[in-house]
């Protein structure tokens, strides 16, 4: 009795462990075999919605949370959320520096549990709220086109942030 009873469990680990060696992705704890190298990803961002700014590859997309839509000017503007397990201080001298890189200029940062960065282009301005959770940070970009009649700043002495990280 006890015979029927074990050779069903038997079986069907050995079914199961069988499928999952098979696949690759398991490497055996025991074998001196050396690990499959990883191929290391094109670039450490990635284009969303908006083209000039850039998304590190840790964060992900929250879909139900993004709202794209177009100015009267036929700007795109719109609010994306992202999530993804980053250090808070590490991301934001991150997106500091990618958005530089394309072109922003930043005019105004807040650096708390809730961080907010300002940025401006010529036709377009991009807030940025960061926050940081217990597992996961947060990054919602609010993304809007000018005032009709409002200018970014012309003044050359017209700080753009410090060129210093942002430290802890």
């Amino acid at each position: 009795m006890r015979l029927l009873i074990i050779l069903p469990i038997l079986a069907f680990v050995a079914l199961t462990s069988a499928g999952c060696a098979s696949d690759g992705s398991l490497k055996n704890p025991f074998s001196s075999d050396p690990a499959p190298a990883q191929s290391a990803p094109s670039s450490n961002y990635f284009f969303s919605e908006f083209n000039d700014i850039p998304i590190p590859n840790e964060l992900s997309e929250n879909r139900g949370d993004t709202f794209i839509t177009f100015a009267p000017s036929g700007v795109k503007c719109g609010v994306q959320h992202f999530s993804g397990r980053v250090e808070l201080v590490s991301l934001m001298n991150t997106m500091r520096r990618n958005m530089a890189s394309n072109g922003w200029k930043l005019r105004s940062l807040l650096r708390a549990k809730e961080s907010v960065m300002v940025f401006d282009k010529t036709d377009r301005m991009a807030a940025f709220q960061i926050s940081d959770g217990m597992v996961t940070t947060d990054m919602r970009i609010f993304v809007t086109s000018r005032l009709e009649g409002d200018a970014p700043p012309a003044d050359p002495t017209y700080s753009t942030g410090s060129s210093q990280p942002i430290t802890q």
